[in-house]
């Protein structure tokens, strides 16, 4: 029975400590329920809760508006948003009150602001906002260090900034502001380990983490099908377990739950992008029909310009892997002259696009294959003929087969046919060099061969100029800072 009561104890101490950060401004049962709806993009039901004008209120308001912004790249509402923020932010400011929520709640509108900037292409802006957004949430920070949400701002505040490349970071430190992206991911694993309001939130940012930072593929895919267990509701929360599945290559995963979010009950937002996913993984699949369908609806009822160069030499692909040459030199052109290239997957189509050749046709249906987890497919892709006219194609196949071979789980010949991909790219401006690096040092980890994995991770450093060269070299210190934990 003493045991009991102690138990009890704690957790009425827990609550305590919970609400006593200033409670004065922290959500009240009718703000969560918005909160809840915001986040699983079901706007309508959010409003009947948002009508009273509060602190809480207010932040949620632009929460909801910096997501269809996001989603939408909407201009007409990217105004409306500017016109809007100053008042929000005014009315939270003057509020007379030491709660901690309220330069959290400011740092979070800032925050807001800057994402909503840098999808609209207002980069500076954007800049601006994230540095006052630091300032403020280093201040309540020193104001009130056990106050848990700061950390959901401090992570991912730190995260960005340990990721710019460092012949930038010498500006940042001219502005006051530094971190790692070892910092932030320890402050977000502190809210994802609490029981805060925003828990639910850290924990998804944290999976997202181990999958696009850490190469912990299998790690994030675990924990993000518990927080969408749990969440099923949650479109949001549907469509970032989706973008999980496809990054580590199960696309028959992700297309189930396509499906699954799709058919949905009505008062969810039109999320379009699922439609943009979907043709992706179709596309991977060899379902060419299917993957036309969806990019086609992708591109009629896209607002924005990001992914629409993209999507449109993806729909070339379908035509000319499927043997529509006609389609397929329509698509093309279209590709060349739409959207622009803010975005990584534009930035790789516009690249695509500006070759003399359309691409090897085997070694893209091996990429695409292996890269939606379709093993057997390209498998199959494998044993055909190919005909490899360049040295670039023939260093690609080679680096394809690696790729192919170390996701099956054939270490032996992933680690020579990476290794020969090295030899054959030389100091050619290609990425298959530096990512086989990357690669051969995750492999080595996994054999708990440090020093080997130390030596390729620092190899990838020594590359300058190839696509994805942020992601990769961002991937390759993160691999290095944890080896020297």
């Amino acid at each position: 029975m003493k045991k009991k009561v102690s138990w009890l104890t704690y957790l009425f101490l827990l609550f305590i400590s919970f609400n006593s950060w200033g409670s004065d401004l922290s959500f009240s049962s009718q703000e969560a329920k918005a909160y809840h709806h915001i986040l699983s993009l079901r706007f309508d039901a959010a409003t009947p809760y948002l009508t009273k004008k509060t602190a809480g209120v207010v932040y949620l308001e632009n929460l909801k508006e910096s997501l269809k912004i996001i989603f939408s790249e909407d201009s007409d509402l990217f105004n409306d948003f500017k016109d809007d923020f100053e008042d929000r932010y005014e009315y939270i400011d003057d509020l007379s009150t030491s709660s901690a929520y309220k330069k959290f709640y400011l740092a979070e509108l800032r925050l807001h602001s800057a994402f909503v900037h840098l999808k609209m292409g207002a980069e500076w802006d954007a800049a601006w906002d994230f540095r006052k957004a630091y300032k403020l949430i280093e201040e309540n920070q020193d104001e009130h260090p056990d106050f848990l949400p700061n950390y959901k701002s401090l992570g991912m505040l730190h995260i960005m900034l340990g990721s710019v490349p460092s012949k930038y970071q010498w500006i940042l430190h001219l502005l006051g502001m530094n971190g790692t992206v070892e910092e932030g991911i320890e402050e977000i694993n502190k809210l994802a380990q609490s029981g805060n309001t925003f828990q639910k939130e850290a924990e998804a940012i944290r999976c997202l983490l181990k999958s696009y930072l850490l190469n912990e593929q299998k790690e994030a895919i675990e924990e993000f099908k518990k927080v969408y267990a749990s969440s099923s509701d949650n479109l949001l929360f549907g469509y970032l377990y989706m973008s999980l599945l496809m990054k580590a290559s199960h696309g028959q995963q992700a297309l189930n739950l396509y499906h699954k979010l799709t058919n949905l009950s009505d008062g969810y937002y039109t999320l379009n992008i699922l439609h943009y996913s979907a043709g992706e993984v179709y596309l991977q699949k060899g379902n060419y029909k299917k993957a036309q369908q969806e990019l086609k609806t992708f591109i009629e009822h896209n607002t924005g310009k990001n992914l629409l160069k993209d999507s449109w030499y993806k729909l070339f692909l379908s035509y000319w892997l499927s043997g529509d040459s006609s389609s397929a030199k329509e698509a093309f052109d279209k590709a060349k002259n739409t959207g622009s290239t803010v975005a990584e997957a534009d930035k790789h189509a516009d690249k695509s696009l500006k070759k003399d050749n359309y691409p090897n046709q085997t070694i893209m249906k091996i990429r695409l294959s292996t890269d939606g987890g379709f093993y057997e497919r390209a498998k199959q892709l494998l044993n055909q003929k190919a005909e490899l006219s360049t040295d670039e194609e023939k260093t690609e196949y080679t680096y394809r087969k690696a790729r192919l071979y170390h996701k099956t789980g054939d270490l032996k010949k992933a680690i020579d046919l990476y290794k020969e991909t090295i030899t054959m790219a030389g100091s050619q401006p290609w990425y298959y060099a530096p990512n086989s690096c990357l690669q051969l040092g995750y492999i080595y980890i996994i054999k708990n061969n440090e020093a080997e994995a130390k030596k390729y991770f620092e190899k990838v450093l020594e590359y300058n100029n190839y696509e994805y060269k942020t992601s990769i070299t961002n991937k390759a210190k993160a691999s290095l800072n944890e080896l020297e934990d």
